[in-house]
């Protein structure tokens, strides 16, 4: 599962998408630093670049092109591209009714420190569990607990986390959940599909206290928002390995992978489904 300082590679590609694994420690967007994963595709795919350009555009730089959604500098995996605009312009409506869907699959440990900062409630526990029984697993970094009650199965998400957001910290640098039951904006929900531990501890990170079991765990998400897989297990007490914005274990870098994408094809109509390894 360790790809820093590797190459993008395409997965999929047809007259409509380009679909490429982008490596940890790129950005996806240009504007961010040297060797970005648009630059790459663009020399590759030059229609790309102007994919994006039309009406439908809120909120994004025409510089990024085709680029249908990002992931964070860490984190490696699958990155879509459209390579038209009647192809991006699909996708994007896709988007904004929930019906493009991507997975994630993460390397956590348990924690008992309240996170993500400035969170209300502090603490959260996934839908449909015992929230006494999951606090007390969770003081007791008991990961092997706290994964059996998550279980899941391939045929469905056994638990949700669902919150709003807000940005926090320094220039916003981090996002903070709130319950979904008050407050404005909307209710952004991370699908818990499996989880099971792995071998293996995680070191605690706030020093010389009893380590945990490395657990994983795959995430599905309808809509995103930004730092949504890495906040919202977080503040359930199983932050990801290698995030210290979030306060997971120390690792070499973050352990999130984004695996898959599904969604209906723009030409077709036909359900995509697209899957790359950690």
């Amino acid at each position: 599962m360790d790809d820093i300082g590797g190459l993008p590679f395409v997965v999929y590609e047809d007259e409509c998408l380009v679909a490429v694994r982008k490596p940890a420690r790129m950005h996806s967007a240009p504007g961010l630093g040297a060797g970005d994963l648009c630059a790459w595709v663009f020399r590759r795919y030059p229609e790309v670049e102007t994919a994006g350009a039309g009406p439908r555009r809120p909120r994004r730089s025409p510089a990024e092109g085709g680029l249908l959604h990002r992931l964070d500098y860490e984190t490696s995996g699958i990155v879509l591209f459209a390579r038209n605009s009647a192809a991006f312009d699909s996708l994007l409506r896709q988007q904004e009714r929930g019906a493009f869907y991507k997975e994630y699959l993460a390397l956590s440990s348990a924690s008992r420190e309240d996170m993500p900062v400035g969170s209300a409630p502090r603490k959260a526990f996934p839908t449909g569990l015992d929230a006494r029984a999951w606090a007390d697993a969770r003081d007791r970094l008991d990961g092997g607990a706290l994964a059996a009650m998550l279980g899941g199965t391939r045929a469905g998400p056994v638990s949700r986390v669902a919150s709003r957001f807000r940005a926090y910290g320094l220039r916003g640098s981090r996002v903070a959940c709130s319950d979904p039951g008050g407050g404005n904006g909307p209710i952004y929900t991370s699908d818990i599909l499996t989880c099971s531990t792995v071998g293996g501890e995680a070191e605690s990170p706030s020093g010389p206290s009893p380590s945990s079991p490395l657990v994983e765990i795959r995430v599905g998400l309808s809509r995103g928002f930004r730092h949504q897989a890495r906040a919202h297990l977080s503040w359930i007490g199983l932050p990801i390995s290698g995030d210290s914005l979030y306060g997971g274990a120390p690792d070499e870098r973050l352990r999130l992978y984004a695996v898959g994408l599904s969604f209906e094809h723009p030409a077709t109509g036909k359900r995509l489904s697209l899957t790359v390894k950690p």
